[in-house]
């Protein structure tokens, strides 16, 4: 069996017969498996290739049915389940890319050895196996992208070696042609352009020589913004100037720069360019800089982000637009302004748009423009440039084909307008970059998302020099010291901060608010306090958002934006003391289209779920249950929720009493937040019935775990509730 991806994706039998591999899901993984022939591929990376960040619901069902479809195609001993992935059974030389690399290398070995004849031989038997694009008809996800560049890349590396060699045998010239054909295709990748020259020059065509090093210093100044690099410097070195003058000389290098990095080229590759971009300029060219919007200023310090630069950094390299999204006071804004100041990526810099002070649009609006777009023309310093309906013409003559990061900052409430104003620009400007941050998707094509997590909590009970580590410790610790500079962590106080961190959830602005809190309350009192945290933790600082100046704010942002169906079922949701199986959910809370429901609530970063059960943070879940108070529905769902536990505890009880007692164990182990939510709840409501039910299913699950105190510590209240005194037994009796 022959197996190719340096072209089509395809397989074919040796004896010439093609195998039918239909549909593009089942080429990405025929071609993810064929690039580790021989080697296990884990399930993770397959269905990142296949279905990028929308996986269906029972995504491990799905790559065992391409699977079965794979071995129907191929042969059911090619494709083999080896523990957590599977690996197709074929040599690697029966893959092109296999073949591909190894004669590469054994290309450059023979170079280095001063056997340049039979290095050419090897390099070009190695080109010889591309056939077209590498990975033609799979999926275009971002691993695939990313794939596809990485592939481009080695096949360059590869033309340029051929190139170098010949040249070293004194037949430039051979290589002239594949030199011309890539460098068009690559119009920025400079050491390609280096070789043309070079050749052109060893070949007596030093005009042409010239003329391709003016064409090249131009493109990269206009629209990288750079000056040339060492490698087209070096190469003009060598043509001589005394037999062949250009008819205008070449301008003069400007201050060298470092070649551009590998991930560079890949993003070039992954993302092309425009003939327009490269064969013309714009009108205006690119947007000027004077007025526009900066990066805004970092005033305190940045605690524990490093990990998520350096991945968001890799996304973007290769990703048109990256979506930070979070729960409001998670970091998504902070994270993007770090980046932004970290990176050199983008030689026309970087433009921050924030859109937390645009209106939303009426819906009987509809028809009137959108006042996204004049944000983002602000930002850019053209909020002058006449008429606001005419924002795609105003930014064509003015952006040119700039490269640069624009971060669009809190598109949450604008997220219609913000997600058709990312789809121009990502189909009008190839060489810009999308940073957007929201608590739900854009949902836009080429959208990567990057969820921005709480911070590390400690385990309860840490000692100090475990503690210390966390980065919500380290976190809070650090805006302690803003308002309490002597501050340290000692042994008496840290019980206490491991529990304000761990009732805030990890989230860095009900983090920091609860740190300033310190510079007048003990850390005991805070900890204390923090069952009412949206009346203490609001902000003593004037200079912050509004739905930042308080964590009741920031909660309330995203609250607001929901619909009628989504703040109904999410204020419900605040009755499950540790989340919730979708049944459950659909039992005690009720409502239609549960599914849709929670499917959006966990899209705008209200609800997590972890592929089984979904939660609401402490925070969150606070504020849901008041507005379960508010809407007078508390009783009415705390007694479904206690109702439906109670069931599942009766349900199990049989369970208990033979040798399915492991199984009734872990499920009651599994509920036991909710099965003690509803006692409590029951005892403080004085519902005899439910709660002498429920302490029942649960005493029983209290003796078989070996845990008699707790029984024993909730026994008086149950007998008191339903009013029976024991009389002490007589002695001697």
């Amino acid at each position: 069996m022959q197996v190719r991806v340096l072209g089509p994706v395809s397989v074919s039998t040796d004896d010439g017969r093609e195998l039918a591999i239909t549909g593009p899901r089942l080429r990405t993984l025929l071609a993810l498996l064929a690039l580790r022939a021989g080697a296990v591929v884990p399930t993770g990376p397959l269905i990142d290739g296949i279905w990028d960040v929308d996986p269906p619901t029972g995504v491990e069902n799905a790559v065992q049915a391409l699977v079965s479809r794979l071995r129907a195609a191929v042969g059911a001993d090619r494709v083999v389940k080896d523990g957590a992935g599977y690996l197709l059974a074929v040599e690697p030389a029966a893959v092109d890319v296999c073949r591909f690399e190894q004669l590469v290398v054994e290309a450059r070995r023979l170079g280095s050895a001063g056997q340049a004849e039979p290095a050419v031989r090897a390099v070009e038997l190695a080109l010889a196996q591309w056939r077209s694009d590498a990975l033609t008809g799979v999926v275009a996800s971002a691993a695939m992208r990313s794939l596809v560049a990485e592939l481009t890349e080695r096949r360059l590396a590869a033309i340029e070696l051929r190139a170098d060699l010949l040249s070293a045998l004194g037949r430039a010239e051979e290589a002239l042609s594949d030199l011309a054909q890539h460098s068009m295709a690559h119009p920025f990748r400079e050491t390609l352009a280096a070789r043309r020259i070079t050749a052109l020059a060893a070949s007596g065509r030093k005009s042409e020589a010239f003329d391709v090093y003016r064409h090249t210093a131009e493109l990269v100044r206009r629209e990288l913004g750079v000056q040339p690099g060492p490698a087209l410097h070096a190469a003009l070195t060598s043509i001589d100037t005394d037999e062949a003058t250009p008819s205008s000389p070449p301008e003069p290098p400007g201050p060298q720069r470092l070649p551009r990095d590998s991930l560079r080229i890949q993003q070039d590759s992954a993302r092309p360019v425009p003939e327009s971009a490269v064969e013309s300029r714009a009108a205006a060219g690119p947007v000027s800089r004077a007025g526009a919007q900066a990066v805004p200023r970092r005033w305190t310090s940045f605690v524990d982000r490093e990990r998520d630069l350096d991945r968001l950094t890799r996304m973007l390299r290769c990703s048109a637009l990256v979506t930070l999204t979070g729960t409001g006071g998670v970091g998504k804004t902070r994270l993007a302004t770090e980046l932004a100041a970290a990176q050199s990526d983008w030689p026309d810099g970087c433009v921050f748009a924030d859109l937390a002070s645009v209106a939303p649009q009426r819906e009987e609006d509809a028809s009137t423009p959108s006042s996204v777009p004049a944000a983002l023309l602000s930002a850019l310093g053209l909020g002058g440039s006449g008429d606001a309906a005419d924002w795609r013409a105003v930014l064509h003559r003015s952006m040119g084909h700039a490269r640069m990061l624009l971060i669009l900052d809190n598109c949450e409430h604008v997220i219609d307008a913000a997600a058709e104003l990312t789809a121009f620009l990502l189909r009008h400007f190839p060489l810009l970059t999308v940073l957007a941050t929201s608590r739900e998707p854009l949902g836009i094509d080429g959208e990567k998302l990057y969820p921005v997590k709480t911070l590390a909590l400690p385990e309860p009970g840490a000692p100090v020099e475990t503690a210390a580590e966390s980065a919500a410790v380290r976190l809070f610790v650090d805006r302690t010291r803003a308002v309490r500079p002597d501050f340290l962590l000692t042994d008496a106080e840290c019980a206490d901060v491991v529990t304000v961190v761990r009732r805030l959830d990890g989230l860095p602005l009900a983090i920091e608010l609860a740190a300033a809190r310190l510079h007048a309350l003990p850390v005991r009192q805070l900890a204390e306090r923090l069952p009412h945290r949206f009346r203490l933790l609001d902000s003593l600082g004037r200079n912050g958002a509004p739905r930042h100046r308080t964590l009741h704010a920031a909660v309330s942002w995203s609250w607001n934006l929901l619909s009628d169906a989504e703040a109904e079922l999410a204020r419900r949701l605040a009755v499950f003391a540790d989340g919730a199986e979708l049944d459950a959910i659909g039992a005690v809370c009720g409502g239609e289209d549960t599914v849709q429901v929670l499917t959006a609530l966990v899209a705008k970063s209200l609800v997590e779920f972890d592929g089984r059960r979904y939660r609401m943070v402490e925070t969150i879940r606070a504020y849901a249950a008041a507005e379960l108070e508010a809407a007078g529905e508390s009783r009415r769902m705390a007694a479904a929720h206690a109702d439906h536990f109670l069931a599942l505890m009766r349900d199990a009880a049989p369970l208990s009493l033979d040798e399915r007692h492991r199984g009734a164990a872990d499920l009651l182990t599994v509920e036991y937040a909710n099965c003690q939510a509803a006692l409590e709840w029951t005892l403080r409501a004085g519902d005899r019935e439910r709660a002498l039910g429920l302490y029942a299913g649960l005493a029983r699950h209290w003796l078989l775990c070996g845990l008699r105190n707790e029984a024993l510590t909730r026994q008086p209240r149950v007998l008191a509730l339903l009013a029976i005194r024991f009389a002490p037994c007589p002695r001697g009796s």
